[in-house]
């Protein structure tokens, strides 16, 4: 009895040791990954010459305005009164707020006044009727903005011109605040590669909206349309180093066997706060803004089974812009349409939760065919509990409640998706094969072998890959 209460003292103490050179070692190995994936590519170098570079700046302005120095703005929030386009999921109200939030997003920009606009149209060449122009002239001479913001997805720039005509100020649609909040967020060469190519679709658009000659033939110089072609040229270039880099990234990691997670929701949903809740690392600094996250990022965590992970970060979505405005950015959200499971945070207290969950469920569900999405209700704690959808889990990212109901849920997923095995193996103490099966798995937990001392029992966690190369090192 004495002799295997000594052995099993002498597994543990092994078991230690080993999980000390298995966490080393997986640890080393996992940071690597880590630090790969986040770390940027290139930094994106412009063949442009001086001169083309200041004629686009030039360009980009005029279109897209400017937004360094702030501006005083009057929000105007049109919407379909009845029939076909009459947005049934949200409200006035609701949409009004985001609107808001979006101004408020930008740096040195604030929200003076706000009005609604009902349509039966968003079409017409001044998008209101003369009376609704003149109570919107009326309202703008009291609070002296200097900025209109029309919060619909896309003006037409004959409607900018008549607007700004009318009112004697700039006037800016979602598709341009947004990329102004693109522009201020962009912090690495990646993400300022695709914001750069998100707002060429905007600017093209406009330029050639405003050549249409009475013909219908599009009257744009040579020198302009040269400009925007070698622009996007080079731009859809890099984005195509940036699709290798983040495939050589992915082979990677599939190569370490590392199980991916990748967080997904709408803007300001709490994705960055809830990688935070999950793996303990302080370093995440969440900000309480719109599209704070433009960039794909990695970060590892642990599972109670003690299985390493890779959760992913990625930036939000929106309602209401062109598909061309998030296209540039599916490159990097590739890395979470293959993730091994897709956990899908929204904020419950939201008022506009449902449109906000509508949202990036139609956006996501098409590019995961059958892979799983974990709902996860977050914010709990600011609302009932009869409030929160059944099939979901219960989370405060902020002051962690359900957070380890979470990891236990995402353990349960991954086992189920991954192809991952619960194995026994009784493996000699010290043994090459030991050595072997805590440097490549994830041992959940090890004891002496009670019919034989100089043996342990391990329980690991192993693909079916695994389990051959297992067999095939036995056999060395």
């Amino acid at each position: 009895m004495h002799c295997v209460r000594r052995i099993l003292n002498t597994a543990q103490r092994n078991l230690r040791v080993c999980n000390n050179a298995d966490t080393v070692y997986r640890s080393s190995g996992i940071q690597n990954v880590v630090r790969r994936s986040n770390h940027d590519s290139e930094e994106y170098v412009s063949t442009e010459d001086e001169k083309e570079q200041q004629t686009y700046v030039q360009i980009a302005n005029r279109y897209l305005g400017v937004a360094l120095d702030g501006h005083r703005t009057f929000v105007l929030q049109p919407y379909i009164k009845w029939g076909r386009d009459k947005k049934r999921n949200t409200s006035p109200e609701l949409q009004m707020a985001e609107a808001v939030a979006l101004i408020r997003t930008l740096p040195n920009w604030c929200v003076v006044g706000t009005k609604y606009a009902p349509l039966l149209t968003l079409q017409r060449k001044q998008l209101l009727g003369s009376g609704s122009l003149n109570d919107l002239k009326n309202e703008l001479s009291k609070c002296h903005p200097t900025a209109v913001f029309v919060s619909t997805n896309l003006l037409k720039f004959v409607q900018i011109t008549e607007l700004e005509k009318i009112f004697g100020i700039p006037v800016y649609d979602r598709y341009s605040i947004v990329i102004h909040i693109f522009r201020a967020h962009a912090k690495t060469a990646e993400a300022k590669l695709q914001v750069a190519l998100a707002e060429l679709p905007y600017i093209r658009k406009k330029i050639f909206e405003t050549c249409v000659t009475h013909s219908g033939a599009i009257n744009v110089t040579e020198d302009t349309k040269l400009l925007l072609d070698g622009k996007e040229k080079r731009l859809k270039n890099e984005l195509k180093k940036l699709q290798q880099h983040r495939r050589i990234i992915r082979s990677q990691r599939k190569k370490h066997g590392f199980p991916t997670v990748a967080v997904v929701g709408y803007t300001n949903a709490g994705k960055t706060c809830l990688i935070k809740a999950l793996t303990d690392d302080s370093s995440l600094q969440p900000r309480d803004e719109l599209f704070a996250t433009l960039d794909t990022t990695t970060h590892q965590g642990i599972l109670p089974n003690r299985l390493k992970i890779l959760y992913i970060d990625t930036i939000g979505f929106i309602q209401d812009v062109p598909e061309t405005l998030i296209e540039p950015f599916v490159v990097t959200l590739e890395d979470a349409i293959i993730a091994d499971v897709v956990v899908h945070i929204y904020d419950v207290s939201h008022p506009d939760l449902k449109a906000q969950y509508q949202h990036v469920q139609k956006t996501i569900k098409p590019m995961l065919d059958d892979r799983p999405i974990i709902d996860v209700a977050n914010k709990c704690d600011l609302v009932q509990s009869d409030c929160i959808p059944k099939d979901a889990i219960a989370v405060s990212a902020k002051t962690l409640i359900g957070i380890d109901l979470l990891r236990l849920k995402i353990q349960e997923v991954l086992l189920a998706t991954t192809g991952l095995l619960s194995i026994r193996a009784r493996v000699k103490s010290g043994s090459a094969a030991a050595a072997w099966l805590y440097k490549m798995t994830t041992v959940t937990n090890a004891q002496a072998d009670p019919d034989d001392a100089q043996y342990l029992i391990l329980e690991v966690l192993i693909t079916s890959v695994e389990i051959q190369k297992f067999k095939n090192f036995l056999k060395q």
